[in-house]
């Protein structure tokens, strides 16, 4: 009886070490952290309002966007409420059908967005059209690999090299990724040309529970150039600050139609 009771006791045991290890210290494959990361930051649906600050040499200028995106149906859209000049601006695309439209209002009417156009500068900033209506999906058109731990920015982070797949529409020849290993937040992104030359740098902060989720709220490109005498790597940005967020929100989907884009 005793042998019994000892035997139960050590199964028991080692049952509760079981649940009790931490859940970062168990093995995670690189797209499962970038699979925790989206979720996170984006869940399956999300309303978004941001303050946009441009940051050139000669000028800095500020914008308010709102944005819907519903991860799911891989729809977005997004509209400038201010300054008054840039307000109006709105942008539609529906992965689906790989279709991007831009609506001026200073001319009236809607402009369809060509794929080779997806590197360009969104209104004048380091983020491209790419990154504003997320036109790529880094969870299924990159191949994931852990490269192991480094430090950045102080956090502890898992690094992961993402290489888009032979048949992926993307504009990245790679991408790196870091996510904290703590809670698989995004701390950086280092975007590549086809070349392997460094282009653009993604850093994320300032990470605060804003509708009961904790995330970076803001977010800051750089883009690299060549760099000019007595210039700092930050003399030009732009950022990206998180005002407001709702997650997993329903959004009629007449949000994502053409109608809604060319309304008065």
């Amino acid at each position: 009886m005793r042998k019994k009771q000892l035997t139960a006791i050590i199964i028991a045991s080692a049952f509760i070490c079981i649940i009790a290890i931490p859940e970062r210290l168990l093995a995670l494959t690189a797209k499962e952290i970038i699979d925790r990361a989206e979720n996170a930051i984006r869940g399956d649906s999300m309303v978004s309002l941001v303050e946009m600050t441009i940051k050139t040499r000669r000028w800095t200028r500020t914008m308010k966007i709102k944005s819907w995106d519903n991860r799911i149906a891989k729809k977005s859209f997004a509209e400038i409420l201010s300054p008054k000049k840039d307000a109006g601006n709105r942008f539609l695309m529906i992965k689906s059908e790989k279709l991007m439209w831009h609506y001026n209002p200073d001319i009236g009417k809607e402009m369809k967005i060509h794929p080779s156009m997806m590197l360009q500068s969104w209104m004048g900033s380091d983020f491209t059209n790419d990154d504003i209506v997320k036109e790529s999906s880094i969870i299924d058109d990159y191949t994931h690999t852990l490269e192991g731990k480094k430090t950045i920015d102080g956090y502890e982070c898992y690094a992961i090299n993402m290489t888009p797949k032979p048949d992926a529409a993307v504009v990245w020849g790679k991408m790196i990724y870091y996510a904290r290993a703590s809670d698989c937040l995004p701390v950086r992104q280092e975007f590549y040309d086809q070349h392997g030359k460094l282009k653009k740098l993604l850093t994320c902060g300032n990470f605060k529970t804003m509708s009961g989720r904790l995330i970076p709220t803001t977010l800051k490109m750089v883009t690299m150039k060549k760099k000019r005498e007595g210039q700092q790597p930050t003399d030009e940005y732009t950022l990206m600050e998180i005002k407001d967020v709702r997650f997993n929100v329903k959004i009629p989907n007449r949000m994502f139609s053409l109608q809604n884009l060319k309304r008065r």
